[in-house]
């Protein structure tokens, strides 16, 4: 977490007794003929906690391509708690474990068991992780997720996956990435299989091919065009295509925003879905869109 920021009067009081002292042993120095060291501030100690939290808005709850939820409006909020494990200037930069949280909200209720008919609180996921910065611009994150639905609309069930993403901001340009990465996610079992089939693999390649404007301002904007694909034989049933989507998506950094209140962002995408011959009949239709409004902050 960030430190607050402390009281002005404090800081002044601070101030004007470090202006003293260093007058005083510049004097001294001065009278002794001896070298003085200026006197240095260290920088206050980085907590080793960060938070990221916020939550989505979406025309539909879609998960890998697979519609749970297609009517009306799904909230999903979120909240991700990080430990600093390690940093350093080795092969590996830095280590974090976190603890995840994730839900889905419906506006209609239709995803719901005998017993909670009409309920809203579609589902909840919680879940911890390990990520890895290593060799400059790679990021490894693993994470075993599993979840229930309050609503009682399916089982619970769990999976396991990593992320393989490498940064390549500035290789091609100022303010220009590809962002390319690659999921796997192996279904563990459970009452509800993550795809259409339990324990089960599952594959994402993606790229997400993005520009900064005005990246010193006060309102820097991200652009970018995200692709990927859900593939995996058996997680579709016995076809290899799941789905391909494409779309822009657009970030706005609030900078303006004083630093102790958090580093804020919303974004605004659109992704166009093709789904593959086990996904298309679910809801009678090969092409989805997906809408989706987020708001978030960091600490």
């Amino acid at each position: 977490m960030k430190p607050k920021t402390h009281n002005i009067s404090l800081r002044a009081g601070i101030l004007g007794l470090l202006v003293v002292s260093s007058f005083h042993t510049a004097s001294a120095g001065e009278s002794s003929g001896k070298a003085v060291e200026p006197l240095v501030t260290p920088p206050p100690p980085s907590s080793i906690f960060s938070v990221d939290l916020g939550v989505t808005v979406a025309n539909q709850y879609n998960t890998r391509g697979i519609i749970v939820q297609d009517d009306d409006v799904s909230f999903q909020p979120y909240l991700n708690w990080y430990t600093r494990l390690h940093e350093g200037d080795g092969f590996v930069k830095s280590a974090k474990f976190f603890v995840g949280l994730w839900a889905d909200v419906s506006t209609n209720g239709d995803v719901s068991g005998p017993g909670n008919r009409g309920s809203y609180f579609t589902e909840f996921d919680y879940g911890i992780g390990l990520t890895f910065n290593f060799a400059e611009r790679w990021t490894f994150t693993t994470f075993w997720n599993n979840w229930t639905s309050p609503a009682d609309g399916y089982g619970d069930g769990s999976w396991i996956n990593g992320t393989l993403s490498f940064n390549d901001s500035g290789i091609f340009g100022k303010n220009f990435s590809f962002k390319p990465y690659v999921i796997a996610l192996y279904d563990l079992g459970g009452d509800a299989a993550t795809g259409l089939v339990k324990e089960t693999w599952y594959f994402e390649p993606g790229i997400r091919p993005n520009y900064t404007f005005g990246a010193d301002s006060k309102l820097p904007v991200n652009v970018a065009v995200l692709a990927k694909a859900g593939l995996g034989n058996d997680f579709y049933a016995g076809e290899t295509y799941g789905y391909f989507a494409v779309g822009p998506q657009v970030t706005l950094s609030l900078n303006s925003i004083p630093a102790h209140a958090g580093k804020w962002a919303v974004s605004f995408g659109y992704l166009y879905y093709n789904l593959g011959d086990t996904l298309s009949p679910i809801t009678g239709n090969s092409d989805e869109h997906l809408f989706t409004f987020n708001v978030g902050v960091s600490f």
